[in-house]
């Protein structure tokens, strides 16, 4: 009877839960007792929800042992398991505090958002987690103000980034941040980090939040923190992608009968023999659509998480497979990452962060605008296979012309390129029991980085066949060793909150390669494996070691979560530096003021949460050479007939005053949160003044030596950054969320050498294009402005001797003629402002994002509107539409030998618009993922520089070559899923 009676019970409890309920109530908020409208409720683990009214009530119908999640902007969501037949609920929900308690790395530790008093920006997360990406400084790119990131050029690998945290501050030196990975500073390619394993990403900005590393803070830092596991039972998740590429944009560059057109009335009767037989058969090639193909693009991701109380683990490993734009541009990334973390005892915990990885670069590409004869600019009227079937490239395409080779010789070459790397972080934390809120961090670090390169030019080549087979070996090795010790104390004694940060470190870091260059063999079977039979051999080495040490003490001080206070001070002995100023100071100071935590505050219902923040301090930059400041002899080899001697010659003076570049900044700032968070953001202003700019002084040259690096001038550069996230609709259903930045930023020299002129200013330096009072970097040139047209007074102009169709030269000084002194600034080429604008709109399953950025300000000179094809027309040209008298255009000048004799170029604005992602994700329903033990599982497909609105004519506004691969489109399909 027992047993019946028990069963009945069992089945009647599942009959209650498994029954449907009508539950109805009324959400009220904690902060004001008033109704809340718009509350999302929701069956836990379905797509089954509603929302509030008008008047805060909601009515839903669910199983008896449902949990109903309730949720609304700028509060913190709740959970409510039902019991039965329960039938009323009335809840209270409370304004959301997770986003002001958010931890964020801030170096050598973590903080609340709220207490943090300098400018600290973090990447949104759901960017890192959306992107499909190859380089993690993709993800950055626009998504967080005052980072300027440009892509110098493209290609597989796309690792060619210029990355610059509000501006430019130094002149020659490096302007690039310091990155830290998992705390250990990184000084390998950023393309080497994978994106799939980071978990955040933050970005100190002014001085005080970036004081704390000293010698190498001016810059900005990027901090990158790697995934970790989590207590529970291990998850396994697979991310995976495939994609393909095309050209973004490309020139119309002349075609064979273009060129033969163009060539016999620029210079008639110089058309060579070869040129004329290949026109009149009709066999030009196109050597750009030779050298380009479709590109395509994989990657496989899998990792497993998770852990005990004492023991988390996070696993992972990754295949990235990239075939690019440009014929045998291929790049290959294998790559795992453990991270360990167990706790052996209650005080003593250990931990690693550790990536092996192995990148290959095999293979050659085309050459592209390699003298006259890359892809872009050799003449189309030649031969690229002597062949019909199209399979024996030609060495000398064009006859006539035996100076130059084949584009396509490059493809020809063996070649191996590989980096074996390793990246491993290994600490212990130690907590004395008895003195709660102390630890002790011993934090070690190696970088170990080994490349090998080997390239071998057989006869079927020019280069090869010149010198009967050249092979180039080369062997690559760095190492970077960190040793921290961290001791920090975090405690609170009422409303007194108090964190202290002390940090002792020791950092060496060293580098050598070796090269060998051998020519002149029997016969390319061996290829680099034949060097001892070579007939000449070119050897060369390089070596480089420098050592860091540094002492840090930071203290932070809270009041009540009200007042803050951050004082830091760091010193650091670099061994690169003269004798005199090895060591240097960098101290900063910061307040902040939580101002929505007074109580005055109360009554104010627009603002839920506000902050002010002040910060001052100084920071250095430490890019110069470890031997730069000794006395040095470079290497001048002379022939003894076949043998190579060595010789020397004066390298460099001497300078035992050489130290740092000095930064000293001053930031304020506002963090606010509007309507519940429904609305927030931060503004901030900053001014750096940079003194002791590392520059080459010239010198006499009786010593040999024209130049010495010294610590002289000094530039200022200042800013606003903006940064809002707005949530404009959030219901069950649809969700919509608008996120954007806005950067302005200007730079100028402020002094350079002290010499002054006569009339007490000081003097410029017009050879390096710097000018006081200008930004670092600007075009200096005389500028081409229009054509000369046949009613235009040209006898009477600066240019007598010009004929109508000629190119028009600014006559900035308004004298006679056109000469050096035309030259003038014509712009700037740093952006004046960034900005982005991102959109996330999600309507149940069904995500959309829509990622635009752009710069504005910059003015580059289009290269590709020169005709600059050489005596001869040796070089082809992009199609122009050049001035002819019955076609008098102003847009270009005349196809003449003489029509650009003043020299002048064509300046642009070079300010873009680009559409730089756009993707749409579908994650199946729980109820469906529930049949097939998958957690979750999202496809999606996404687009990349899909769309670009410039007025810049070149190949593209970004990249630093206009006659380089061009930057692709990507269009991708992928999968995640988790179980």
């Amino acid at each position: 009877m027992k047993k019946y009676s028990i069963l009945t019970l069992l089945l009647l409890l599942t009959t209650m839960a498994m029954a449907q309920v009508r539950i109805t109530g009324t959400i009220t908020s904690s902060d004001d007792g008033l109704t809340m409208p718009g509350v999302n409720v929701l069956i836990k683990g379905t797509t089954t929800g509603t929302s509030t009214g008008i008047d805060g009530s909601f009515e839903i119908t669910a199983p008896g042992n449902a949990i109903l999640v309730f949720s609304s902007i700028g509060y913190e969501t709740r959970e409510v398991q039902l019991a039965g037949e329960e039938t009323s609920l009335n809840l209270v929900m409370h304004p959301a505090s997770e986003t002001l308690d958010e931890v964020v790395v801030v170096g050598y530790g973590t903080q609340k958002k709220s207490d943090i008093t300098g400018s600290v920006a973090s990447l949104p997360s759901e960017r890192l987690e959306q992107l499909p990406v190859t380089n993690v400084a993709q993800v950055i790119q626009g998504a967080i103000p005052g980072i300027s990131i440009t892509t110098n050029s493209a290609g597989a690998e796309q690792n060619n980034m210029n990355i610059m945290v509000r501006g430019r501050n130094s002149i020659q030196a490096s302007n690039a941040p310091l990155i830290i990975l998992d705390g250990i500073p990184y000084s390998g390619s950023i393309s080497d980090i994978i994106p799939e394993d980071i978990k955040s990403i933050e970005v100190l900005k002014d001085a005080s939040a970036a004081a704390i590393y000293g010698s190498r803070g001016s810059n900005g830092v990027i901090l990158i923190t790697s995934k970790k596991g989590a207590s529970g039972k291990p998850t396994i998740k697979y991310s995976g992608y495939y994609g393909v590429q095309k050209i973004s944009n490309m020139p119309h560059y002349l075609t064979g009968p273009e060129f033969y057109d163009f060539k016999n009335i620029r210079e008639p009767g110089s058309m060579t023999p070869s040129e004329e037989e290949i026109y009149q058969n009709g066999q030009w090639t196109d050597w750009i659509d030779l050298a380009m193909q479709n590109g395509r693009k994989q990657q496989h991701s899998i990792s497993v998480s998770g852990g005990t109380e004492n023991v988390k683990y996070y696993i992972s490993g990754t295949l990235l497979d990239v075939k690019g734009l440009a014929v045998n541009d291929e790049f290959k990334r294998y790559a795992t990452r453990v991270n360990l973390e167990t706790k052996i005892t209650d005080w003593l915990t250990f931990g690693t962060n550790t990536q092996l990885s192995l990148t290959d670069r095999d293979g050659l590409t085309a050459s592209w605008d390699a003298g006259a004869d890359g892809a872009f600019i050799l003449n189309p009227l030649t031969k690229a296979y002597e062949d019909e079937a199209k399979s024996i490239l030609t060495i000398y395409p064009w006859a006539d012309e035996p100076k130059y080779g084949n584009p396509l010789q490059n493809t020809l070459a063996d070649n191996i390129n590989k980096n074996y790397k390793i990246l491993t972080n290994n600490y212990f934390t130690i907590g004395l029991p008895f003195i709660p809120g102390f630890q002790y961090r011993l934090n070690t670090g190696i970088e170990y980085d080994h490349g090998t390169s080997n390239t071998y030019y057989a006869r079927d080549t020019k280069t090869g066949l010149e010198v009967l087979g050249q092979a180039n070996t080369r062997n690559n090795l760095s190492n970077n060793y960190v040793v921290e010790n961290i001791v920090s104390y975090k405690n609170s004694f009422g409303k007194h909150g108090i964190f202290i940060t002390g940090l002792y470190s020791f950092q060496k870091d060293g580098r050598e390669a070796y090269n060998l260059l051998s020519t002149g063999f029997t016969s390319d079977v061996l290829t680099w494996h034949q060097a001892a039979d070579a007939a000449y051999l070119e050897p060369n080495s390089s070596y480089r070691n420098e050592n860091l040490i540094s002492q840090m003490l930071r203290v932070n001080y809270s009041y009540d979560s009200r007042y803050l206070l951050t004082i830091t001070g760091r010193r650091d002995g670099f061994s690169g530096f003269g004798a005199n100023r090895k060591w240097g100071l960098f101290p900063s100071l910061a307040l902040g003021w939580n101002i929505s935590n007074e109580g005055f505050f109360d009554g104010i219902d627009l603002f839920n949460s506000l902050k002010l923040r002040a910060s001052y301090g100084a920071n250095g930059n430490q890019a110069v050479g470890p031997y730069e400041t000794l006395a040095t002899m470079r290497e001048r080899p002379y022939l003894e007939g076949n043998i190579r001697a060595p010789g020397y010659i004066p390298g460099a003076l001497g300078n035992t005053d050489l130290g740092w570049e000095h930064s000293s900044s001053m930031n304020a700032g506002v963090d606010f949160g509007i309507l519940k968070n429904r609305i927030s953001g931060a503004i901030d202003v900053f001014n750096t003044n940079t003194t002791d700019l590392l520059l080459n002084r010239s010198v006499s040259s009786i010593h040999g030596i024209t130049s010495v690096t010294q610590n002289i001038g000094a530039t200022n550069n200042k800013g606003v950054e903006l940064a809002l996230n707005a949530f404009i609709v959030s219901n069950t259903d649809l969700k919509w969320e608008v996120s954007g930045s806005f950067s302005w930023l200007k730079n100028r020299i402020v002094s350079l050498y002290g010499e002054l002129d006569e009339e007490g200013n000081e003097v410029d330096d017009v050879l390096n294009r710097w000018f006081i009072g200008q930004p670092i970097r600007v075009n200096y040139d005389r500028k081409i402005i229009g054509t000369w047209q046949l009613d235009d007074d040209i006898d009477g102009s600066a240019q007598p001797d010009a004929m109508p169709g000629y190119a028009k030269v600014m006559n900035y000084d308004g004298d006679e003629d056109i000469d050096a002194d035309d030259r003038h600034i014509i712009g700037q080429r740093d952006p004046k402002t960034l900005w982005s604008l991102s959109n996330m709109v999600s309507y149940k399953q069904f995500t959309l994002t829509v990622f635009i950025h752009g710069i504005t300000g910059v003015t580059r000179k289009n290269t590709l509107k020169i005709d600059d094809v050489l005596t001869g027309v040796k070089k082809k040209t992009i199609m122009k539409d050049w001035w002819t008298q019955d076609n008098p255009t102003n847009d270009f000048y005349a196809n003449d030998i003489n029509a650009r004799t003043e020299g002048g170029s064509y300046y642009e604005n070079a300010s873009f618009t680009r559409l730089k992602d756009v993707s749409l994700s579908y994650d199946l329903p729980r109820e469906l993922l529930s049949r097939t033990g998958f957690a979750s599982m999202k496809v999606y497909v996404t687009g990349r520089n899909l769309l670009t609105i410039t007025q810049f004519g070149g190949l593209d506004p970004e990249l630093s070559s206009q006659q380089s691969v061009p930057l692709e489109k990507e269009f991708l399909v992928g999968l995640s899923l988790s179980f």
